[in-house]
């Protein structure tokens, strides 16, 4: 039996508006932490977490931004949010440089299955690689719990419903938010 050894991500984030950006970015830092992998999330603006949060996740260490000074096996840069120079600079110097990707926005539109995998070769020999979440198997596709489709599969619509007292008429369309 082969055992891969954990990661190392660093996850870069600056929190821009609505609070979206360090919601995703978490959210990310956490799966891949309950993956077994090791997480540092680099962040601008860390006071969003205390309420999305506030128990923190095993295998994620919050950091302020510019954060650590040696690169992870793998750096995600979250919205083209640049990580911070001297960073880039001691990724460009690694022996191994780490795999580098430009997390992009959420979207259904067809050029996110154009551009999902495309490399960016960098002037300092690195190269970024574009990962566009989206809703087909040619995009990044979403993140999910685990368990999530079984659980989707169990639910019981009907009775759902019945529980809230709604009762649709026949081809009526039923919204839940």
């Amino acid at each position: 039996m082969t055992v891969t050894p954990a990661l190392q991500w660093d996850i870069f984030c600056r929190v821009v508006d609505n609070f979206g950006d360090a919601g995703v970015c978490w959210r990310l830092a956490a799966d891949l932490a309950a993956r077994g992998d090791r997480v540092r999330l680099v962040i601008d603006d860390a006071a969003p977490l205390a309420f999305m949060a506030p128990g923190g996740s095993p295998g994620v260490a919050v950091w302020p931004w510019p954060g650590p000074a040696a690169p992870a096996d793998v750096v995600v840069e979250a919205f083209g949010c640049d990580p911070p120079e001297a960073y880039v600079s001691a990724m460009a110097a690694s022996r191994t440089p780490p795999v580098w990707i430009n997390l992009e926005y959420l979207s259904a539109e067809p050029y996110v299955a154009r551009c999902h995998g495309l490399p960016s070769p960098q002037r300092n020999g690195l190269t970024k690689w574009f990962f566009y979440p989206g809703f087909t198997a040619a995009t990044g596709g979403l993140l999910r719990e685990p368990g999530l489709q079984p659980a989707r599969d169990r639910f019981a619509r009907a009775s759902w419903l019945a529980g809230l007292d709604v009762q649709p008429a026949a081809g009526e369309r039923v919204v839940s938010l």
